[in-house]
């Protein structure tokens, strides 16, 4: 009975050393991972194939679920005729059992430049050989930057009591320029008449036309346009046609 008792312990103790451990199985499958983008930066497709089941499914972004190798084909192939390259992050790497899955984060690059984001969750199945295999791809894009919407401009045309006077204030580090900037105003350009010396304006492009209207009228602004001899009652105020 005893001699039973440690055989079976024994035989228990052999089984489990032969078993891989979490760490084993997440490193094994990691490195899998790495081999997918190795293989995509590499051109080389029938490496990258050789990562997916013979009936994987494929999710790309916006296209048709593919299932089989020659759709992983089709869609992988074109990124590497294209010259698209890549990056991927792991997020998260999950074992259990012969199933697996990566979370993860990727960049696409062609050459020297960042061409497209996105984020992806694999399945991965163990075969018979031990070999991790992706059963399941799906990965999307990130949302592309929202276009920055263009300022708009207005034209201040004003006479003034002496026009180099004038002009002298929007040179130099303490500028009306930089106090525009300071309230609402991206550039300013200044401009005075070749014919008439005493009649100037302002282009403005603005980025905040609250804030530059708040300032013109402020005691500020009056004060500035006194100081530079600016005829508020020739004073006229365009916006933009779009």
């Amino acid at each position: 009975m005893k001699k039973t008792v440690v055989l079976l312990w024994i035989l228990l103790a052999i089984t489990a050393c032969g078993q891989n451990s979490p760490a084993t199985d997440t490193a094994a499958l990691e490195a899998r991972s790495d081999a997918w983008e190795s293989a995509l930066n590499a051109k080389d497709v029938d490496a990258l194939v050789n990562l997916y089941t013979e009936d994987a499914r494929l999710l790309p972004p916006d296209g048709l679920m593919t299932s089989g190798q020659d759709g992983v084909r089709a869609a992988f192939g074109g990124m590497i005729d294209a010259g698209i390259g890549g990056e991927t992050t792991r997020v998260e790497t999950t074992v259990r059992g012969d199933i697996g899955f990566i979370v993860g984060t990727f960049s696409l690059t062609s050459g020297d430049d960042v061409v497209g984001t996105g984020k992806y969750i694999e399945t991965w199945r163990r075969g018979a050989d031990g070999q991790w295999l992706i059963a399941n791809d799906i990965f999307n894009n990130d949302p592309s930057p929202k276009p920055k919407m263009p300022m708009p401009h207005i034209m201040i045309t004003h006479s003034v009591d002496d026009a180099d006077r004038w002009s002298a204030a929007w040179s130099g580090p303490d500028s009306r320029s930089n106090m525009f900037k300071d309230n609402g105003a991206a550039h300013v350009h200044a401009f005075r008449s070749e014919d008439k010396p005493n009649l100037t304006g302002l282009v403005i492009a603005v980025n905040d036309m609250d804030a530059l209207n708040a300032m013109l009228v402020s005691d500020e602004g009056k004060t500035a346009a006194t100081e530079d001899g600016v005829r508020l009652d020739t004073m006229m105020i365009m916006t933009e046609v779009k």
